[in-house]
């Protein structure tokens, strides 16, 4: 990687100076339809003389906003950037109108959508060699993409990805089975319990980061912008996420041709490190030594939004695998 990792002693400077006028510089906004009335909102980064593509698929309750600084080191590592943001994330369509709550009908529809600005992107470069790089709920949605579309992608990185959400206290079995019940009894578009709406900016101490600059940078954002004030899954949501946990595990696995390096934080709340390791062995079971398991274990759930000695590392084996 020859492009510097922005200083958590000067970064909102950066931030505001360096990096986002030059994406403005180079990028543009679109929105895509694959249904009449559902529009993807997708952001494109293109550098002068790009060599690759680069798919970014960001996290829950995530958006194109929070990505900033990490398409800033794709596109001046000299990839062309496409930022699309899931339904019912940011600016694209939603199937609930409570701007707090994250729902989804089916995990194919998170799929289905990826694959279908994937295709825009070939179609815009069609000479280009194709990554993919998925972050904790993104991360399991681009293993599904790797496995629905598996001749698409040169390589995959999944980072701190959602195979399998952690959920709380409560035994996996359990869980499996309230968000069954509720959205059977009509429940789906409700709040898993515990969980609330947006009400203010979260806390540092709580947050899934190690750097409180890059937080701190983000969630002013955050606070001012309503469509990103998105805080909790419903029940469809919950239920979902377990279907796309067992599509992974039993099934999808299978279908990944492309390397598949997955990055792991060892001090992670929100997704199963379990779940993550098992994946890679059976990706190689599958295709040995096709996947290697990077872990990080002073890391919180961000790896990119760890402290400087923490990211530089984990940026510098992203490059190293997908320009090696």
């Amino acid at each position: 990687m020859q492009t510097p990792i922005l200083q958590e002693s000067n970064y909102k400077e950066e931030m505001q100076t360096i990096v986002e006028p030059y994406l403005v510089s180079i990028g543009t906004e679109f929105y895509l339809e694959r249904h009449a009335g559902q529009k993807i909102h997708c952001m494109h980064y293109v550098p002068e003389n790009p060599h690759a593509v680069v798919m970014l698929s960001h996290g829950f309750i995530e958006n194109a906003e929070k990505y900033k600084e990490i398409a800033y080191y794709f596109a001046k590592e000299g990839f062309s950037v496409y930022l699309p943001e899931h339904c019912g994330h940011g600016f694209s369509y939603r199937l609930t109108e409570d701007e707090s709550l994250v729902h989804l009908d089916s995990f194919e529809r998170y799929v289905e959508d990826f694959i279908f600005v994937t295709k825009k992107a070939k179609e815009d470069n069609p000479r280009m060699k194709i990554y993919l790089y998925g972050h904790s709920m993104g991360g399991g949605i681009a293993a599904a993409v790797a496995a629905r579309a598996p001749e698409m992608f040169e390589k995959v990185i999944l980072s701190s990805p959602m195979i399998r959400p952690l959920t709380g206290g409560v035994p996996w079995h359990v869980a499996k089975a309230i968000a069954k019940t509720s959205c059977k009894v009509g429940r789906n578009k409700k709040y898993v319990v515990g969980q609330k709406p947006y009400k203010e900016p979260g806390k540092f101490e709580e947050s899934c980061s190690l750097s409180r600059p890059r937080f701190e940078y983000y969630e002013e954002k955050r606070t001012k912008e309503a469509h990103y004030h998105l805080n909790a899954p419903s029940y469809g949501w919950l239920g979902n996420a377990m279907r796309l946990n067992r599509y992974l595990e039993k099934t999808g696995w299978k279908k990944i041709k492309a390397p598949v390096m997955l990055f792991s934080a060892g001090k992670d709340n929100l997704v199963s490190n379990a779940a993550q390791e098992r994946f890679v062995r059976k990706l190689n079971k599958n295709r040995p030594e096709s996947a290697e398991l990077v872990k990080f274990p002073e890391s919180k759930h961000e790896i990119f939004n760890a402290e400087n000695t923490i990211a530089e590392e984990y940026w510098k084996k992203v490059f190293v695998f997908f320009e090696s």
